[in-house]
């Protein structure tokens, strides 16, 4: 038994993964095991990773591919330890990471899972970095989290018994499993901590699924109407997440039956949500008059 299973899934990123791996072992924290989980690697990857395992906190599993929900859940049902960490091959935890994160679990009984800041780094190089400016929020967060995902995978640490009660990810999903895990998490009760300091670095690449803003929109669309099926229609948040989906609809570009959907939504909550309805419907019509690049950011004040 161990104290952290530090998972991280690898499919062709060979040349990639050694950084990750040994951004773990030189953690200042020993108690912990690496999970490689190779979802169906076509490159040298059991051959870059070789030299790891002669260390005996480092377990290598091969899969064909599941696609990355699929091989985090392969990796959390190897695990053995009381907390998990997801690591993506292409990015890298700060030293302390896993320990701060072990000790604010174990002096916070209450807390589910902990996060903390990120910084971006721009292809192989770590000191060519750019500051993360998400908002943070701990504590009950799913008011908050139900409009966009403001944790980096990688800044988490998680209780594994609360990961598995609830199902584990997605395996479905091949974008935002994250966000959907954070979601039930929450939704079921788990409170979120968090640490004000820099513990992980993500990777910007070209050609990354973070880049490809429109997808993403699309992807969480997909993880809002899971969400909300589920949700029974009594639930105080069912106003927000109808909401929360209309604005990622509208940015995803899906705009069939849009109007209808907008009017459905003030018909049922009434005149708490006008304002609400009303930007909605104006935005629709201005849409082809203000330029919409990847990020939408021209349009972004008028959710505020």
């Amino acid at each position: 038994m161990v104290i952290v299973s530090v998972i991280i899934p690898s499919f062709n990123c060979s040349f990639l993964l050694p950084m990750a791996i040994e951004s773990v072992l030189n953690s200042t924290f020993n108690d912990f095991e690496i999970i490689i989980v190779d979802d169906g690697s076509t490159d040298a990857t059991f051959e870059v990773i070789e030299r790891f395992l002669d260390d005996q906190r480092v377990k290598y599993i091969y899969q064909n591919n599941l696609g990355l929900s699929g091989a985090r859940n392969t990796g959390i049902s190897a695990a053995s330890g009381d907390f998990l960490v997801f690591l993506d091959a292409d990015d890298v935890i700060k030293p302390d990471k896993l320990e701060m994160q072990t000790r604010y679990l174990n002096l916070n009984q209450n807390i589910d899972f902990v996060y903390s800041n990120s910084i971006w780094f721009i292809e192989d190089d770590l000191t060519d970095t750019r500051p993360v400016l998400f908002p943070t929020y701990q504590g009950n967060v799913i008011s908050k989290l139900i409009f966009g995902n403001f944790i980096h995978v990688n800044s988490v640490m998680v209780r594994r018994d609360k990961v598995v009660a609830i199902g584990m990810f997605d395996s479905s999903l091949r974008e935002i499993e994250d966000w959907d895990l954070w979601l039930r998490l929450a939704l079921n009760g788990s409170e979120i901590g968090f640490i004000p300091r820099v513990l992980s670095m993500v990777r910007v690449r070209k050609g990354s699924m973070s880049s490809d803003q429109r997808k993403m929109n699309s992807s969480m669309v997909k993880v809002l109407q899971k969400i909300i099926r589920n949700l029974k229609n009594e639930d105080i948040l069912q106003s927000d997440l109808q909401y929360s989906l209309l604005i990622y609809l509208f940015k995803a570009g899906e705009f069939d039956g849009y109007l209808k959907r907008v009017f459905q939504y003030q018909s049922k909550f009434g005149l708490a949500v006008l304002p609400r309805t009303f930007k909605c419907v104006i935005k629709y019509f201005i849409r082809h008059f203000v330029k919409i690049n990847n990020t939408t950011s021209e349009l972004e004040k008028v959710w505020i």
